[in-house]
């Protein structure tokens, strides 16, 4: 399996490769370059070359062919650039934002001021309190296999949502915390530390990513952008100074049922 890497000529692409790189060193997979031929051919081979990663070139449709390379059976995830520049004011830019959205792989999402480790250590899990939510990184923590990972899973409370405690807050937070790490957090994955935040979750999440010091955002996601469909994921991207993991929430029948079981057990 391999973790494939869209290569262009921006400033972003030593962030995408480092970020591959790193995801790959989590996997156990293999990294691998692609570059849609246009211009700047020489730099994105200099680019290549000096992460030792190798470089596959080819032509056409930009969107199309990334999305085609990505859906290859033996390619696990595709890391892209979030945009061009860092001051840039869009969560994504086109290109990926076309990608993102049509691929039904994970997509990791490279912010092009990011400084991502050798391999990805501790991981951001922002969590809603639904099945749905839930579902998504499983998918990240299957392939881990035995890699070290720290878990943060972040669960954010509107006003109206906080939950009311009465005479013993200190044993019924507790109690609280364990059932929800139970009900929601079902990956497998050994310890999970749970922390909450009261406010805005696109706000909050790359604020805890950074005080927690996790080096990568796990997101589950609907595969739309449109403002009203998804305001965290593109809040969260256009924030993050960390690569953000897109996992598509497609649900089977088999994990619906292994879920329900894991909530009515718990």
């Amino acid at each position: 399996m391999k973790v494939l890497a869209a290569l262009d000529s921006s400033v972003a692409g030593k962030s995408v490769l480092a970020s591959a790189r790193a995801l790959g060193a989590l996997l156990d997979s293999q990294v691998q370059a692609l570059h849609v031929l246009t211009d700047g051919q020489r730099t994105v081979r200099s680019l290549a070359a000096a992460a030792n990663i190798p470089l596959r070139t080819t032509r056409g449709s930009i969107v199309e062919r990334l999305i085609e390379a990505g859906e290859s059976p033996n390619v696990v995830a595709l890391a892209i650039g979030a945009r061009g520049a860092p001051t840039s004011s869009r969560p994504l830019g086109s290109t990926a934002a076309a990608v993102a959205t049509a691929l039904s792989k994970p997509v990791l999402v490279v912010p092009p001021d990011a400084d991502p480790p050798q391999m990805f250590r501790r991981v951001l899990v922002p969590l809603e309190g639904s099945i749905s939510s839930s579902l998504a990184p499983r998918w990240l923590f299957e392939l881990t296999g035995g890699a070290q990972i720290d878990v943060v899973a972040l669960h954010i409370h509107d006003q109206e949502s906080i939950p009311a405690f009465t005479d013993q807050p200190q044993h019924e937070v507790s109690a609280w915390t364990r059932e929800f790490i139970q009900r929601y957090c079902p990956w497998g994955v050994g310890t999970v530390r749970l922390e909450t935040r009261v406010g805005r979750i696109g706000e909050l999440v790359p604020l805890v990513a950074e005080e927690c010091g996790c080096d990568l955002i796990a997101l589950g996601w609907s595969r739309q952008l449109s403002s009203d469909r998804a305001p965290v994921v593109r809040e969260t991207i256009q924030r993050s100074h960390r690569p953000v993991l897109l996992v598509p929430v497609e649900l089977s029948h088999d994990s619906e049922a292994l879920l329900a079981t894991t909530a009515t057990t718990t």
